[in-house]
């Protein structure tokens, strides 16, 4: 009994460095080599399987933005469209891989054309593009260039803050390591044995894990919350680009939970909020801030002409 209980421990040891040494290698991975990863997965491709450029729009947008936003070493981001509607970056200017930032892929429509020739269907049918959903879906999948510079700005933020990569990078595998420290300590404190050890060690993981969950969630809505407002203060034009991008998307949201009856319950609020986007603040919230700075950053444009 003695050697099987040994045996068990020593095999538990051996998955817990597997687990924390896998989680390491995923977190780390992307960071370290955002091109050959976060790039190569999640860029919109042509048909010859070749990544589509960010047009030139956004790259003048991209220089402007890195200027205000001071930062170091902007040569060695690379800017590419996504596949998905929403950005994503990767990497540091200060690592020697670089950094890249994706665009979300609606970012190449151009005209009403565009938004109607590029597939969207709604809850799987064709869209009457005249209709009161079909011209809320254009104007939101048509981007200005103040949602652009804002978008990038907010990208900008993310790459700059190592001390959140930081946090992304080692909390999972942190959290691991003192789960399993927490459940050999305390059992041998309290010496249980049998069914009630194993009880008190899944409590202790079910407790760890909520507690892990729960402060994960306030430093991602933490980190949004920053990297919106780095943005919006590189000026009066960025947060103007944020407050429209995020009042055209709770625009949509609307249509779509009025549209979709009960199953549109199940994904958008009242207010307009997606009730499943866990790791990201409430768009209300996130855009009662970008109202409060562009208020701000109005308020102290027009102080300076005045002098």
């Amino acid at each position: 009994m003695l050697f099987r209980s040994k045996m068990a421990d020593k095999a538990v040891r051996v998955l817990v460095r597997l687990g924390i040494g896998g989680m390491l290698a995923v977190n780390l991975s992307g960071e370290l080599f955002p091109h050959q990863i976060c790039k190569q997965m999640y860029g919109l491709k042509d048909e010859k399987g070749m990544l589509i450029e960010a047009p030139e729009l956004c790259l003048k947008q991209f220089r402007e933005v890195a200027l205000k936003s001071e930062l170091k070493n902007p040569e060695r981001v690379s800017l590419f469209v996504g596949k998905a509607f929403h950005a994503i970056s990767a990497g540091s200017t200060l690592l020697p891989s670089g950094a890249v930032i994706g665009l979300p892929r609606w970012y190449l429509n151009r005209a009403k054309s565009d938004v109607e020739n590029s597939g969207i269907k709604f809850d799987g049918k064709p869209i009457t593009w005249d209709s009161e959903l079909g011209q809320t879906l254009t104007e939101s999948y048509l981007s200005t260039e103040n949602m652009i510079a804002f978008t990038i700005g907010h990208e900008i933020s993310h790459i700059q803050r190592l001390d959140f990569k930081m946090l992304e990078i080692f909390a999972s595998p942190l959290w691991l390591y003192l789960t399993f420290k927490m459940c050999s300590l305390i059992p041998k404190i309290w010496k249980l044995h049998g069914a009630l050890d194993m009880l008190l060690k899944l409590s202790i993981c079910g407790l760890n894990y909520l507690c892990y969950k729960f402060m994960k969630q306030k430093v991602d809505h933490w980190s949004e919350f920053i990297a919106d407002e780095m943005s919006a203060m590189c000026e009066p034009k960025v947060a103007e680009g944020g407050v429209e991008y995020f009042t055209r998307r709770i625009k949509l949201n609307l249509i779509q939970y009025k549209l979709l009856g009960e199953e549109g319950r199940k994904f958008y609020t009242e207010e307009g909020d997606e009730i499943k986007s866990h790791t990201h603040p409430k768009l209300t919230e996130r855009l009662e801030k970008l109202r409060t700075i562009q208020l701000r950053t109005d308020l102290s444009k027009n102080s300076s002409q005045d002098r």
